[in-house]
């Protein structure tokens, strides 16, 4: 398959920041699927970036960032039929035919047998309600499998995807909801060529270029639809 993507890397943090177009997290916004940001809030962000800063750093982000690299290393040795490159600060993937489609990964990986590349994506998340543990139970929660489907579209000779999950379960019963009860490492494995995964590619990419055509190109801001 033919590279569709350039490696771009930036002196500072914010001139990555103001380089970025359509990230992962977009792609679950632009799907409603996103707890963290709505579409309305991505398309402000984008069009708008000096009144509407997308980028807000919190406790639960500080913490994902410092375990990053050790997670990888606990992968690297699970895993040792992947090689595993680690990713420069500042560093991002673009699509030539979609430039608004851009992509910073956690890692890359190499299988050394086939040497067949794919995506790594490291994940630290609290289960603090009976929600959270819901949407852990048996898959990836929606806004990480839209994540890492973005980036398999930009990066569109790869053709799998490793999510890396660490999980810490808190006490939700408690007075102060602050007990830690375990830990949980859970690695799940996308494969391109599956037919499910597939049509999502297929839908995801054609939402992504509509909203970057049809919305931030000319302008006009999405719609809210309300649930009643």
């Amino acid at each position: 398959m033919e590279q569709k993507y350039i490696k771009e890397t930036f002196k500072t943090k914010q001139e990555w920041l103001k380089a970025r177009a359509f990230g992962g997290s977009s792609a679950s916004a632009i799907l409603g699927v996103n707890p963290y940001m709505s579409k309305l809030e991505l398309y402000r962000a984008i069009v708008m970036p000096n009144k509407h800063p997308l980028f807000k750093e919190n406790e639960s982000m500080f913490y994902g960032t410092k375990c990053e690299p050790l997670i990888r290393k606990i992968f690297a040795y699970d895993f040792p039929q992947y090689r595993v490159h680690t990713p420069k600060n500042n560093e991002m993937y673009r699509r030539t035919d979609k430039p608004f489609m851009t992509a910073t990964l956690d890692g890359i990986l190499t299988e050394k047998g086939t040497k067949r590349k794919g995506v790594l994506e490291i994940k630290t998340h609290d289960i603090r309600n009976r929600k959270d543990e819901e949407n852990w139970a048996q898959h990836i929660p929606d806004n990480y499998y839209v994540q890492v489907l973005h980036y398999l579209l930009v990066m569109n000779d790869f053709e799998f995807a490793l999510l890396t999950a660490k999980l810490r379960f808190f006490d939700f019963f408690s007075a102060d909801g602050k007990k830690l009860l375990k830990t949980e490492i859970r690695y799940y494995y996308i494969d391109r060529n599956d037919e499910q995964v597939k049509k999502d590619l297929e839908l995801l990419e054609r939402k992504e270029t509509e909203f970057w055509e049809n919305n931030i190109q000319k302008k006009i801001m999405p719609t809210l639809k309300f649930k009643f």
